[in-house]
């Protein structure tokens, strides 16, 4: 009788919860509809409506099995919620104490001084045109001051304008300067607001605006005084401390996420595919953002080109290796014309970035792209390629390749490995891949990062599933297509032929399978040298058509900054990159961008070039690099010598000795973020390796529970830790500043 009537409490309390679900579901949905008028709150009950219809969702999960994660999704839904509605809208409070009355000035009725500036008497509105400040000065207000609300309207191309704050209060009868300053960017409603914390009863308030460009123009209408400012609810902050937040959960607690690969097999490969193809969608989101006006289609019937989509295609099509611009007699006539300096001061006119040899032009960068896509397409349409067209495609199907090969290793070598550790290990793979910073930055010198990363991915792809470094019947066809798709790669950027080496030493270390036959073997040999060794003769070719070497490619004769015929080698120019793309430590910042890393020139007297832009290091991109320091460790699970420099080759060759000599090669030409796409991965693969591997061969299950939760906090700190560096430089705050702003709102509420 006692269990009937639990049972019957215990229904009546879920039917219960479920229509009070339902009824903020339903608040929820209107809200969002915009049928329920709230004010600077509206979207509160939205936000409510879905945190109540996720852990509906979950309610119903849980009833059918129990869960650690999702009860702590349903605990995460619920803090989201409040802190998105209470301390990530501080500036909203921020007149909840305190007498503050609404009030409504116009730019007319002040002293207007300053700068370039029109007054319109008839409107109130004032109207300011380019960088310097004009001020409006407003005196014996008497009131207090919470908040400013300036109501803009922006010319044509004008995206944001500058807003900064004098004031005087009872605390000092003069003003102070620059007590206040916001930014208010075009279409963001958040932005015209600037909460202030001014010390009692305001006597006079000086706005001064200004532009960040010569030719921007703003029209401020009205200054509105004490208005609330509006909740700005983020699905993206929410989405992250819901979604994110459990998953790096799960992987540290979740029953599921701890089994082995060989239990999850379906469910994981699912994931990382998944995965894979946000990538995807997430690169050709930036770049659709970032077309040019005349929009997509145009891209694709372009008359024009750069040096590798126009210039090289111009040159093959003539039958030439040289260039068909000719370079200017003051040029040629030059003693040293690879001297920048030189060149400026005698007013030379030259190209820049190009090779300069023997009273020609020629261009170093990789050929690969022209011979496979740029050469063609002109061929067949009479339209050169666009860049930013070439570095989509190029690094989608990288992206797509590096997934590909990231299950092939998973399958083969990863099977006892738990679930969520080989999808947590693919987040950290795909924040710091590196090819996020040629998406973001499409110019031709990204055509060569991107088309060598393609290249390169598709023949880690086929090597590995030619089953020549694991067990299994080695596929011809596949060795074929790694030995080209690698050649591709080196045609590509020559910098990769240091992984051609590595599947050299792979290829050869196979011979040692058994074959079924001599001739089998002989056919081996074919499909694995034939293409990379076809490849790499044309490319010698190409060289020693150019400049009289096979082994000459042609980069010291470039018109650029440097003199790359005469510079010296300095260690310490080395030791620069090194630190840089492996040891530099992120800054931590309340002001936006949040994440910075100082460029480390480790105080060398010395000319050393940094392009614009720059990250951590890779130590702190993706926390499991630091597995590497257990590399001893994990060898000592090998049974025997040969087998433990089988592994160490497989291993320390492509992940480590390789990436190690990319880094250190640039040091002449200089430090650039886009390299990263060079040796990023293959490093974070490494150290996954060898943390996977001491994971299966581990008897304490302390430890490993440990290591489920570092793969948990590396994953949250390597998304977060990267995202917030890569989208600064991809998106330049003059450019796109509401994408900016956004970020802005997302992280820093306080402001």
């Amino acid at each position: 009788m006692k269990e009937e009537k639990g049972r019957k409490i215990k229904d009546l309390k879920n039917h219960i919860k479920l229509a009070a679900a339902l009824v903020l579901i339903i608040l929820g949905l209107l809200d969002a509809l915009g049928l329920i008028k709230m004010g600077a709150y509206q979207g509160s009950f939205a936000l409510i409506g879905v945190a109540a219809l996720l852990i509906t969702i979950s309610a119903f999960i849980l009833r059918k099995k129990e869960s650690r994660t999702i009860r702590f999704f349903c605990k995460m839904v619920v803090a989201a919620t409040v802190l998105e509605l209470t301390l990530f809208q501080l500036p909203s409070y921020n007149m909840v104490l305190g007498d503050y009355t609404q009030d409504i000035i116009f730019p007319a009725d002040s002293e207007v001084s300053g700068g370039t500036h029109i007054v319109d008497t008839e409107n109130g509105s004032v109207t300011v045109t380019g960088k310097e400040q004009v001020s409006l000065d407003f005196k014996n207000l008497d009131m207090t001051v919470g908040t400013i609300m300036a109501d803009i309207e922006f010319s044509d191309n004008t995206k944001r304008a500058q807003l900064k704050v004098d004031m005087a209060d009872e605390t000092h009868i003069e003003p102070r300067t620059d007590v206040a300053s916001a930014v208010i960017v075009r279409d963001s409603e958040y932005s015209e607001y600037t909460a202030c914390q001014f010390s009692g009863n305001v006597s006079q308030l000086r706005l001064k605006f200004s532009c960040f460009n010569d030719g921007d123009s703003v029209t401020i209408k009205a200054i509105h005084l004490n208005s609330v400012i509006p909740f700005d609810i983020s699905a993206v902050r929410f989405g992250f401390l819901t979604f994110m937040v459990t998953l790096c959960y799960g992987i540290a607690v979740s029953g599921f996420l701890k089994k082995p690969f060989r239990q999850t097999g379906n469910f994981t490969i699912r994931s990382l595919l998944g995965l894979t193809a946000a990538a995807v969608v997430l690169a050709t989101s930036v770049i659709m953002i970032k077309l040019p006006d005349e929009g997509f289609a145009s891209r694709w019937s372009l008359k024009a080109g750069d040096q590798i989509t126009q210039e090289l295609v111009d040159a093959f099509e003539n039958g030439q290796v040289n260039l068909l611009k000719e370079p200017s007699d003051e040029l040629i006539a030059m003693e040293n014309p690879y001297d920048w300096s030189a060149r400026n001061l005698e007013g030379v006119s030259y190209e820049w970035d190009h090779v300069y040899y023997d009273g020609n032009y020629y261009s170093y960068y990789g050929i690969a792209p022209v011979l496979t896509f740029f050469l063609p397409y002109h061929k067949l349409t009479g339209n050169y390629f666009a860049s930013d067209m070439a570095v989509w495609i190029f690094s989608c199907i990288g992206l797509i390749f590096l997934g590909l090969t990231y299950i092939a290793i998973v399958k083969r070598w990863l099977r006892g490995v738990p679930s969520g550790c080989i999808i947590g290990g693919f987040i950290i793979l795909l924040s710091i891949c590196g090819i996020w910073y040629s998406v973001g930055r499409t110019s031709f010198y990204e055509i060569a990062i991107s088309s060598g990363f393609m290249y390169l991915t598709a023949g880690a792809y086929f090597l590995i599933t030619a089953n020549i470094l694991s067990k299994g019947k080695i596929s011809l066809l596949r060795t074929a297509l790694c030995s080209l798709f690698l050649g591709l790669a080196v045609l590509s950027r020559p910098t990769l032929a240091v992984y051609a080496i590595c599947a050299v030493v792979f290829l050869i270390m196979s011979l040692n399978k058994s074959f079924d036959s001599l001739k089998e073997k002989l056919a081996y040999i074919f499909c694995a040298a034939v293409p990379i060794c076809a490849l790499g003769g044309f490319q010698m070719w190409y060289n020693a058509a150019r400049f009289g070497s096979p082994f000459d490619f042609g980069i010291k004769y470039s018109l650029t900054i440097n003199d790359f015929i005469n510079s010296q080698f300095h260690l310490i120019f080395m030791l620069i990159v090194i630190y840089n793309f492996i040891f530099a430590v992120p800054n931590f910042s309340v002001e936006y961008p949040y994440i910075k890393t100082p460029f480390g020139r480790l105080n060398a007297n010395g000319y050393y070039f940094a392009d614009a832009g720059n990250t951590s290091g890779i130590l702190f991109l993706a926390l499991p690099t630091f597995g590497y320091l257990l590399s001893g460790r994990a060898l000592r699970y090998l049974p025997d010598r040969r087998t433990k420099l089988s592994y160490s080759a497989m291993i320390g060759l492509p992940c480590v000795v390789m990436p190690f000599v990319i880094i250190c090669s640039v040091w002449e030409s200089g430090y650039a973020i886009r390299y990263t796409a060079d040796f990023s991965w293959e490093i974070v693969i490494g150290a996954l390796l060898i943390l996977f591997w001491l994971y299966r061969k581990s008897k304490n299950e302390t430890k490993k529970k440990f290591f489920r939760v570092f793969m948990g906090i590396s994953v949250m700190a390597s998304v977060v830790v990267n995202v917030v560096q890569i989208i600064p430089f991809a998106f330049y705050e003059n450019d796109y500043p509401e994408i900016c702003r956004a970020m802005q709102n997302i992280i820093g509420f306080w402001n």
